[in-house]
């Protein structure tokens, strides 16, 4: 008979922090796609890029394209340390290169470099 009341020790998984960064990459390009699509037009279309209205807009815009970059850079300096992370890294950069291909094509390598070494790891 087993004892019902012994218990095996619960050991913390620690999420893996490329996921972590994947989400902040996500919130901070949709913070900047919601901006984008609020610049100031005339009513023929063109840019109001000469309104204070744009200025605060473009302004807003660069400093979300920034959070953007920020964002991305640490995508891309952190390796996956779970087969899961890779899938999210993966899965990350298919939903740029289907949403923004131009974008997409500069940070193929970033990301195929620390899949690769990711992949090193865990054949060691």
């Amino acid at each position: 008979m087993t004892d019902c009341t012994a218990r095996t020790p619960v050991v913390p998984v620690k999420p893996d922090p490329i996921i972590t960064a994947i989400n902040r990459y996500r919130a901070a390009s949709a913070e900047l796609d919601r901006i984008a699509v609020r610049e100031p037009t005339l009513p023929n279309g063109n840019p109001a890029d000469e309104t204070e209205e744009y200025a605060v807009w473009e302004t807003a815009s660069h400093r979300a394209q920034d959070v953007a970059a920020t964002a991305w850079a640490e995508v891309m300096a952190t390796q996956p340390t779970t087969v899961a992370g890779a899938i999210a890294l993966i899965n990350c950069y298919l939903e740029i290169w289907s949403e923004h291909p131009i974008r997409a094509e500069h940070q193929a390598s970033g990301a195929l470099k620390i899949l690769r070494s990711f992949l090193r790891s865990i054949a060691e």
